[in-house]
């Protein structure tokens, strides 16, 4: 299971993930790999995905689709565009394959990003997700903030930060040692670890 986190304040957005994700065997036994589950959609929004190992090859599908269409670069744009796209590519899957193993039917997508169109400081998150094999996926409030899978903790930690204007860099170093932390705790949560920052400038990787 992702451990993910998105958040943004005036200096820009802030993206973390781990790279642990599970799939199962003939005999449903689970077995854990690693994988990048952060990906950039154009220069100023970006893709963080989670729950059922679907999630990276969609999210590789909408990146490719957005690259061909290059007049697909505002954030609330990619998003119109996003979920009926990752609805119907996830309806044929099930159509094909049926349902995951209970425990591991959820499918989220966070799509952040930058636009000069937007009201002041210019970012968005958002949160598209489907629980239990729910198609069409939803569109849920984000507000400036996403822990998934929710974590109380490091929510409040997170809106602290926030609410001082706390830098990128402070943002980032809040967010890996919360990965650290839940690598530690849990056996589905796993370096390495993938950080990411969106400002005014673009998307940037960051390697801490």
């Amino acid at each position: 299971m992702t451990q993910a986190l998105a958040c943004f304040n005036d200096h820009g957005v802030v993206l973390a993930t781990d790279s642990l994700a599970t799939r199962f065997t003939g005999t449903k036994q689970a077995d854990f790999f690693h994988v990048e589950k952060l990906y950039a959609l154009g220069a100023f929004s970006a893709v963080l995905s989670g729950g059922a190992g679907l999630s990276v090859p969609l999210s590789l599908a909408l990146r490719h689709e957005i690259s061909r269409r290059r007049g697909l670069q505002d954030v609330e744009q990619i998003v119109e565009f996003a979920l009926p796209f990752l609805s119907r590519a996830y309806g044929r899957y099930l159509d094909k394959h049926g349902p995951e193993p209970e425990g591991y039917r959820r499918l989220y997508f966070i799509i952040a990003g930058y636009s000069p169109q937007r009201p002041p400081p210019g970012f968005a998150l958002f949160l598209l997700g489907s629980e239990e094999n729910e198609l069409p996926l939803r569109l849920m409030t984000a507000a400036n903030l996403v822990v998934m899978p929710r974590n109380l903790g490091m929510e409040m930690r997170l809106l602290k930060a926030l609410s001082t204007q706390a830098s990128l860099s402070d943002l980032l170093a809040l967010a890996k040692d919360f990965l650290v932390k839940m690598a530690a705790a849990k056996e589905e949560v796993g370096p390495p670890f993938y950080f990411a920052t969106i400002t005014s400038r673009g998307y940037q990787p960051v390697i801490l």
